[in-house]
Formats: C-alpha cells, structure tokens, sequence
C-alpha cells in the first residue's frame, strides 16, 4: 500500500481554497479521500529564528569549542553562545534556538555553563532541527539574504501540512496533485478556476528534429496504446532548486538530483509516470517496445538481476532490454553525473500488464502503482512537455524539436445511458433530472440530456467508470453521503442456527465446562512446518492446497490438520513459562483433490494439554488420560455410543508417543486420534515430554449424534444395589475391552459402571495387572434383590474369565 502525502501549499498552487486545514482534511474524507493523518512541517520549529554570528573567540578551556558573539538584530547587543560546529564562520546566517525554545526533538534550549563560559542558546543543525535524518557535519548556514530576526520557520516555507491520503485503486485520478485539485473544485469550490501550469519552452534551432535521431517501435500494442517521447540536450546534472526539493520532500520523496527530481515532481504532478533515459546509452537511438523473451534477463535501477518473461513488457533497444516497462528502468541506461542528453518516455501502459509484471517481479514502485491503477492516456504529451520546460529551466537543456507519438490504439470516450429513475432507485431519493445533469457536469462528465434519461460521455483521466452504477456512486457524491436518509432493510424471517451451529456452539460450551480455552490458528500455514511435524508422512496431510501468490512462505498452503496450530500455540506459551495449559480449536481443513477441482472442507475439533498435576490412574499419562476423559464426557453429553479407543498402529501418526496414541472409533467408524505427541518433537518445540492431543471429525460427530433424540426421564424411586468387582487380567490387555464386556453383560439392569483403580505391583504377579471396577444396578418399576444382583453379577465374572481369563483378586 502507498500512502499519498499532499502538501497543503503545494495544493493552493492549482486552487485557491479558503478552508483550514483542519476543515479541508474533513472535506476530503467526505469526498472519498481518506485523510489517515494531518502532519505539520513545522512541529517544533516555531521558535526557531534567523541569527547573524559577528564574532568568533576561542575558548579559554576547550579546544574543540568555540564562543559565537551572534545578534537577531541590527540593535540588539551581542550575546555568546558555544558551539563545537566546526564549519562555523564570522558573517554567517544561522537558525538560532534562543534560552526558552524546545527542538522537534523534545530538548528545552536552557541559559547553560559550558566548562565556565555563558552559552545563551544553541545553533542548530538540520539534524537537530528535524530536516534529515543523518547526523549533520555542522550546524545549517543560510544564504546572506535571510533576514535577520526572521521566522526560520517561514524562509524555509516549513509553515505547511501534509496531508496523508489512503486512495482505494477507484480514485487512481488523484494520485497527482492537479487531479487532488480538479477533484475539490467539481465538489467544493465549482465557481473557482483550477490553474494549471503554463507550459512553454523554446525548442533548439537543430536541423535535426527527433524523429530523424530516434526510432520509435510498439510491437505490442495491446500492452503499450500509446507511447510518446522527447529528446533533450547539453543538459547539466546537478542539485535541484529549493522550491523543487522542498516539494518532494513534502510528498516524501527523496530529492536525488534536477533530472530525476523533475521526473519525479512530473509524476506528483500530473500522475503520469515518466521514465529518463541516458540517450547516449540507447543503441542506434532505437527503442522497441516489445515483450521480453522467454528466459531473458536484466538489471534494474535498484542493482538486482530480474529474470524475464514472455508476457512481461520491456523497452528495448536492438541490443537489450532497458528497461521494465512501467516499472523500473535498466541500470545499463540510468541517467549518471556524466549524462548530458536524455531521453524522455511518457507513455500508457496496460493496467493488467503491469500489474502481473509488479507482481511476478516483487517490484512495486510508484510508477507501477499508478499504472496498474490507470492513467490519463490523454495527457502523456503534456506531462513531457511539462518535464520538458523544466530541464531547460533548471538543467540547462536543449529541447530537441518535435515529439514522437506512437498511438496505435486511441482512445474512444465511453458512452454510458443513466436514468433518473434508475439513480433514485438505487439511492432511494427523489433527484430532479436537471439536479443529476449539473451533478455530473460539476465532475467533469459530459451530459446530454433526453427528456429524464441521459447519455454521460466519461472524460479520459475517469478510467474507474464504466457503467450507469459508477455514474450513480458519483451522484451519490456529489449530492453528499451525508444526506442520503438511512434506512433499515425489511426482513422477511429472523436469522438462525442451523442444527450443525447448534452443535458446534454445545460442543464448544462443554470443552469449555472442561477447562479448556478456545484458541483461533490461522488457516494458512507453512509447508515447513509439515516436513518438521513428520506430517507429510501421513497421505491425508500432504494433499495441501498450496497458494500461488502467498504473503510470505509461512502462508504458503491450506491447513490439513490442527495440529500445527495446537503445537504453536502450545510452544509460545511454553517459551514464556506457562507451566499448564489445555485448548481447544474448531476450525476447517482443506483436502486438495487435484485436477483443478474444488479441495474438500472438514470441519475438525483438535485439544491439546500439557502441565496436568494429577496423575490419577499413576500411569505416567496424566495429560493423556485428562483428554479422554474429556471426550467421554463430550461423547456422552451429545450421546454418542458405543465408543472406543483402541490403540493405534505405529506406522500411524508418526508425529505421536509410538505406545500412547490411540484410534476412537464409533462401531467401524473412525472419528480421529488421542494421544502424547512425541518426546522428540515435544522437545524440539519446547514443550514438556508427555504433552497431549487429540483431533475428531466434527461433522462426523456431528452425522453420528444428529439422529439422537434427548428423552428427559424421571428420577427413578427404587434403591441402587453396588457392587465392586476387581480382577487380574494380562497387562497388555486393554480396559476398553473389559469395560465393553461388562456393560454388555449387565443388561439395563447396569446403570452405571465406573473403572476406579489400576494396579501393577508386588501383590500382583508379573506380566499382570489388577482393574477394579464399581458396578450399579438399578430397576426402574421394582426394587431388585440381591439374588437378582447377584446373579447377574456372577454371569459377568463367568464371560470375563471365559472370554479375558480374568481372575477375581482374592481367590
């Protein structure tokens, strides 16, 4: 994004306005040019004055300093003020800040001892008075004329303000100053004459007019309409006048020197891009517009090597290229200290050329902004007539007689229909026919009227008009935002959530009831991130979209899984001491399909946890299993059944606990994975060994619980009966399957089964471990008895040691 400066003073050059600053910021917000910011030149400098130094003598104490004897007038007496300057001479005009002033930079000018001699005020440098920012060789010398006493604020003409503008692409028109000003007049200021520059200069009594020295070949014309230029020569290189500098500056360019300066305030000017070429460096004074060749290469103004391609637009000669058209120019034709005759380019170029050009080349410059915008193809030759009159005004130059214009395609003004009924529709007011007409007519349209339809013929610098609703918009504006009535919009039906949002937003509450923390990750990711992540190894999570024109190489690709994003989290939060942390994210993933078809969508829940104290099953698992305790709550809050976490294959998942990592699967259906990522990767991101996660298909979820109906029940009146069953089973053998097991064998009779003790140890025989679990029976018409109880009881020990060789502990 450029941000456009405009300088107050140098906008009452083209109009004469009679509002502050202040008011005029306002106003051009209003019109559509965004102020973002009103900065004063002066800040700081308003007590700053012009001093003469009449004297100089040594300092008694210090070598290196010295005692100005200066006056701010011719009847003042004399004061002293030290100094360490070293370019610091008798006779000299200086800005003087006197005992009480303050810098730009904040510094109280205070009546001081400088090792025993009286200093009463400082001469400043530009440095010190904000004017540059390298630090300066010695204090500021004005000429002799600068008037003694005097505001240096005001002989430098500091006393302005620049006003910083964030044009969206559709007021490409005011990116110079004269359409800033034509575009205040049609809205403010109709009655006053907008003055634009006189241009005239005095062309050389050569024999030789340039169209017998220079050649001039558009092989292209759809990318380059028009292309014109101009020779000048036995110019001189040197600084440019005050005036042109201090123009630059305000619009924050920095001045180099006359030729290119006047380029520059060419293109602020008139918002038409010019480009100077060294003439002598121009083989045979032949220039080809042409596309570049496949592969070929060249090196720009800014020192780097840029290859080419066939759909870029080069200017060329017979030998080369010299420059990328509408971009940059080539260092093999840069204008040099030793150049005494230029050649000047004003052309038009096609927008969606040089935008792609800039884009593919990374080379966005402030000719290519305007380009790529559109431009003014009507006035390129009065621009290098305007930079013309200046190289002869200030550079010395010969203008060569004559202009070469190539213009191949010309430019037919659109003609766009509007109808007042049409304008009030759309603005939902009541606009007279007469009323649009001198609307569109104070901005510069051309209106021929029929009855209430017009026909609107659209000036050649309106290249962001193309039809009746650009002409509308425009109405719009004129007529002032400000009054157009708001209205609501009448709705039919009331928004709502869709069953899957209502789902989503009660699986978020209940996550959050568990103690974890929404987090949101970017969608965009790093294909780095993935090789490092051992993801790729998983074919589900290479099949990225990856982004033809990313930011930056960490937004290279479309997200395949949360993970990364968990991970990054976690890892930054870590980093910075955080010792426990549990999250959460729903958020979509994108499948690359290939063959340029649409990438497949799923909406993912991922958590991840490190930092739980409790480790309460003392497996050396507590973040694990505080995970699946999380998700069987969720399962069992949005009534899933028939769950189960079975342990996962090693080649799965490479970037997981290769013993801790777990499938959950409803009946065949796999929801996702839980488990401890693993302790090299944990390691490599910081993150405490044993941290875990786990990531489900949401819309899956969503598909296998969307069929349940809530059934609301009343509290059943009949007592429960408990019993606690613990046994010794084989240690690799699963609970999940002894859990299932049970509850299968205890019928609706088992209301509540609950694991509440694993125990490896000395009482339990090697290779072994006992699980204890808590069994509640209950019957919903009749209190049960034990015999009941019991006989269900004993059926479920009888399949546990048939079907696991489950042994009671004790027997």
């Amino acid at each position: 994004m450029i941000i456009l400066q405009i300088s107050y003073n140098w906008l009452k050059k083209y109009l004469e306005l009679n509002f502050t600053p202040q008011d005029l910021a306002e106003k051009m917000t209003m019109a559509g040019l965004e102020v973002e910011g009103v900065e004063y030149l002066g800040e700081g400098l308003e007590d700053i004055i012009i001093a003469k130094i009449e004297r100089i003598d040594p300092h008694p104490d210090a070598d290196k300093l010295v005692i100005c004897q200066v006056r701010t007038s011719a009847e003042q007496d004399l004061f002293p003020v030290v100094t360490g300057a070293p370019n610091v001479k008798a006779g000299q005009m200086v800005p003087l800040a006197k005992v009480g002033a303050s810098l730009p930079g904040g510094i109280q000018i205070e009546e001081v001892k400088l090792r025993g001699e009286l200093s009463q005020g400082m001469l400043c440098s530009a440095d010190e008075l904000g004017l540059q920012e390298d630090r300066a060789a010695g204090i500021m010398i004005l000429s002799e004329d600068a008037p003694l006493g005097g505001s240096f604020l005001r002989y430098k003409n500091l006393d302005d303000y620049i006003f910083k503008l964030d044009l969206t692409p559709n007021y490409a028109r005011c990116l110079g100053m004269i359409g800033v000003a034509r575009e205040l007049k049609s809205l403010y200021a109709p009655e006053k004459e907008l003055v634009k520059p006189e241009i005239s200069f005095t062309e050389s009594n050569s024999e030789e007019e340039i169209s017998k020295q220079v050649k001039i070949t558009i092989q292209d014309p759809d990318l380059c309409p028009r292309y014109t230029a101009r020779l000048v020569k036995n110019l001189e290189i040197k600084d440019s006048p005050d005036w042109l500098q201090r123009r630059l500056r305000a619009a924050g360019i920095r001045p180099i020197n006359n030729v290119v300066d006047i380029s520059n305030f060419v293109l602020m000017e008139y918002n038409q891009p010019l480009h100077t070429f060294d003439f002598d460096k121009i083989e045979s004074g032949q220039v080809i517009v042409r596309r570049a060749d496949q592969a070929e290469k060249m090196q720009t103004l800014d020192d780097q090597e840029r290859q080419l391609t066939d759909d870029m637009l080069v200017i060329a000669d017979p030998e080369k290229a010299i420059a990328v058209a509408g971009v940059m120019g080539g260092l093999n034709s840069e204008v040099t200290a030793e150049t005494t005759n230029v050649l000047i380019e004003s052309a038009y170029f096609n927008p969606i050329s040089i935008r792609k050009t800039a884009k593919k080349l990374g080379m966005h410059s402030d000719a290519s902004h305007r380009f790529e915008r559109g431009i003014d193809i009507e006035k390129v030759i009065e621009a290098n007539n305007r930079a013309c009159q200046l190289l002869e005004k200030y550079a010395g130059g010969e203008v060569v007689p004559g202009v070469i214009d190539q213009y191949p395609i010309h430019f037919e003004a659109p003609v766009i229909e509007l109808r007042t009924a049409r304008v009030n529709q759309l603005l939902g007011i009541e606009l007279k026919s007469e009323e649009i007409a001198a609307g569109l007519t104070r901005l510069g349209f051309t209106v021929e009227t029929k009855q209430n339809d017009f026909l609107v013929t659209v000036p050649s610098y309106r290249t962001d008009v193309s039809q009746a609703a650009d002409l509308v918009e425009e109405v719009a504006r004129i007529y002032g935002y400000n009054k157009i009535p708001s209205t609501r919009p009448v709705a039919t039906q009331r928004g709502r959530r869709s069953p899957q949002q209502k789902f989503e937003l009660r699986v978020k509450q209940l996550l959050q009831s568990a103690g974890l923390d929404q987090v949101i990750t970017y969608s965009l990711q790093d294909k780095k991130d993935y090789q490092k992540l051992a993801l790729l190894q998983n074919q589900e999570y290479k099949d990225f979209v990856s982004i033809k024109n990313p930011l930056s190489e960490a937004f290279a690709i479309l997200r395949t899984t949360l993970f990364p994003g968990l991970l990054n989290v976690l890892s930054s939060n870590s980093r910075r001491q955080i010792e426990e942390m549990a999250i959460f994210e729903t958020g979509t993933v994108f499948l690359n399909q290939g063959q340029n078809k649409r990438p497949v969508e799923l909406h993912k829940l991922g958590a991840a946890v490190f930092g739980n104290k409790h480790n309460y099953w003392q497996q050396g698992a507590p973040n694990f299993y505080k995970l699946k305790g999380i998700l069987e709550m969720l399962f069992n809050r949005t009534a899933l059944k028939e769950v189960e976490f079975i342990p996962a294959a090693d080649e799965e998942q490479k970037f997981m606990h290769p013993g801790r990592k777990a499938e959950i699967k409803s009946g065949t259906t796999t929801l996702g994975y839980l488990g401890e990522i693993h302790p090299e990767l944990a390691a490599e991101n910081d993150l405490p060994v044993g941290t875990a996660v786990f990531e489900i298909d949401l819309d899956l979820l969503f598909k296998l619980t969307k069929a349940e109906k809530y059934h609301y029940q009343k509290l059943v009146k009949y007592p429960v009966l408990a019993r606690d069953l613990a046994i010794v089973i084989a240690a690799d053998l699963p609970i999940g399957k002894i859990y299932q097991a049970i509850k299968s064998q205890g019928g609706k009779m088992l209301k509540n089964l609950q694991l509440f003790d694993i125990y490896q140890g000395d009482q339990i025989k090697s290779g072994y471990k006992s699980a204890a679990f808590e069994l509640k029976f209950q019957a919903e018409d009749r209190t049960l008895t034990d015999q009941e109880v019991n006989q269900r009881f004993n059926k479920i020990v009888e399949h546990l040691a048939a079907e696991y060789s489950a042994e009671i502990r004790g027997n």
